[in-house]
């Protein structure tokens, strides 16, 4: 009996030992186990081929926002879209207003560019009164049009046909306005 059981624990043995064995894999058979089936995200080369069957979504134009941060000290750079090819100051002027710069019922009544010199006409600018406030308005509006129509000429604002500057943002005599790279926190 003692046999027995000592014959049957070495067969047991062997058969788990066996089991445990690696047994060897051709290099065919393993990389048929590895590697994924490719799909047509791994063979997409091109943009063509990547963006097929998008041709029917519209063109947008991205498109830079300076926005208000919470805390109300300075500008939050942003980047958006508008649904066209081209930019358009009154789609910049949704965004702002989408954004809580501009009040509602803002609209732009003209803006006419000239090389690197752009004058934007709106029919209002701010029904603020915190010269704070009027001001994170105004260098919103200046930093977002002279980055977006690259304005190094500057911009002109104005409400109603009327040049609109304020003391707080330095101006030229024609009332140009600049882009103001230290917009995180305004003084």
């Amino acid at each position: 009996m003692k046999k027995f059981f000592v014959c049957l624990l070495s067969a047991m043995m062997a058969v788990s030992l066996a089991a445990c064995t690696p047994t060897k894999v051709d290099d065919q058979q393993q990389q048929e186990t590895t590697m994924p089936p490719t799909t047509e995200a791994f063979k997409a080369d091109t943009m063509e081929i990547r963006n097929s069957g998008n041709e029917d979504l519209p063109e947008m134009a991205t498109v830079s926002i300076y926005r208000i941060s919470k805390n109300r000290i300075g500008l939050i750079q942003e980047m958006d879209g508008l649904e066209t090819e081209e930019l358009e100051a009154q789609g910049i002027i949704d965004l702002l207003i989408s954004y809580g710069v501009l009040e509602e019922g803002t609209q732009a009544v003209s803006f006419e560019q000239t090389d690197d010199k752009a004058v934007l006409n709106l029919n209002q600018i701010t029904s603020q009164e915190d010269p704070k406030e009027i001001r994170l308005v105004v260098e919103s509006l200046v930093n977002t049009f002279t980055e977006n129509y690259e304005l190094e000429g500057g911009l002109i604002l104005q409400e109603n046909g009327s040049v609109y500057t304020i003391d707080s943002v330095p101006s030229e005599d024609d009332g140009s306005m600049f882009y103001n790279d230290e917009y995180r926190k305004l003084d």
